[in-house]
C-alpha cells in the first residue's frame, strides 16, 4: 500500500480528535469499528490529549488490556472466548453480565487482530514528526 504524508497542524487535529470522541459519546458501544478506535486512541496518545471514554472505562486501551479482558471472560464463564461467544450466539445472553461480556468480547477479539495486522504488515499507525 502506498502512503502520502499530509502535514496537518496539530490543533485542526485535535479538533478533529475532539469531533470523533463525541461519535464515541453518541455511539458506543452500539455503533463502532475497532480499526477506526485504535486510530483514534493512538492519535491521541501521540498528541498527548484526552482518549475516548473507552480507556477510561476498559481501564486503558492496549493489546495487554484487551487480553486481559478476554482471559477475565474466559475465566468468568469457564470458557474459551470462542466457545463463550458461540454460546451467546446460540442460546443470547441470559443477563447483564454476559451480555456485557458478549459486546466486550468481540470487540476484544477485533481490536486484538487490527493490532496484529498493523504489526504484521509493519504499518505504522501514527507517527509524530517534529
Amino acid at each position: 500500500m502506498k502512503y502520502m504524508k499530509i502535514l496537518v497542524d496539530s490543533k485542526v487535529l485535535e479538533k478533529i480528535i475532539s469531533y470523533a470522541k463525541a461519535q464515541c459519546d453518541n455511539l458506543c458501544p452500539e455503533v463502532r469499528d475497532p480499526e477506526t478506535c485504535v486510530l483514534l486512541v493512538e492519535l491521541c496518545k501521540v498528541l498527548k490529549v484526552q482518549g475516548p471514554p473507552c480507556i477510561k472505562d476498559y481501564g486503558g486501551f492496549s493489546e495487554e488490556v484487551f487480553k486481559k479482558l478476554i482471559v477475565d471472560i474466559e475465566k468468568r464463564h469457564d470458557l474459551s472466548i470462542q466457545e463463550f461467544l458461540k454460546m451467546m450466539k446460540v442460546k443470547g445472553p441470559s443477563n447483564l453480565q454476559e451480555q456485557i461480556d458478549e459486546i466486550d468480547g468481540k470487540f476484544a477479539l477485533e481490536v486484538l487482530k487490527v493490532y496484529r495486522e498493523y504489526r504484521q504488515n509493519r504499518d505504522l499507525i501514527v507517527k509524530l514528526e517534529d
